[in-house]
C-alpha cells in the first residue's frame, strides 16, 4: 500500500528577486533530493510570471516528510534563504494516491 505524501508549494517573490529566488529554490531542491525519504522534488517557474514558482515534492511517508522538515537544510536554506524572499505562499499536503470515482 502506498503511504506517500505529496506537497504542492506555490510561492511567489517580488519581481526584482525572481533570479535569486529561482537560484535558492534550486539549491534547496538539490539538498532535499538527498534525503532518504524524498522520492522526488521538482521546481517549476511560471511562464507568465517569473517571480512565481511551484514545487512538487513527494515523500515516502509522513515520517519522511517530518524528517524533511527537521533537516538542517530545511532550516538553513528553506527557512534561512527561501522564506525571506517569499511574499505569497500556498502549501498543500496530500496523502497517497486514491482510487477516486468519477464525479456525477
Amino acid at each position: 500500500m502506498d503511504s506517500s505524501v505529496l506537497v504542492v508549494a506555490d510561492t511567489s517573490c517580488k519581481p526584482e528577486d525572481a533570479e535569486e529566488f529561482g537560484r535558492v529554490l534550486q539549491e534547496f531542491a538539490r539538498a532535499c533530493r538527498t534525503e532518504p525519504g524524498c522520492l522526488s522534488y521538482e521546481v517549476f517557474r511560471s511562464l507568465d510570471a517569473p517571480e512565481r514558482c511551484v514545487s512538487l515534492e513527494r515523500y515516502a511517508d509522513e515520517a519522511a516528510f517530518a524528517a524533511h522538515r527537521a533537516s538542517d537544510h530545511f532550516r538553513e536554506i528553506g527557512l534561512g534563504k527561501v522564506m525571506p524572499l517569499v511574499v505569497a505562499r500556498d502549501v498543500r499536503i496530500y496523502d497517497a494516491p486514491q482510487d477516486v470515482p468519477p464525479a456525477g
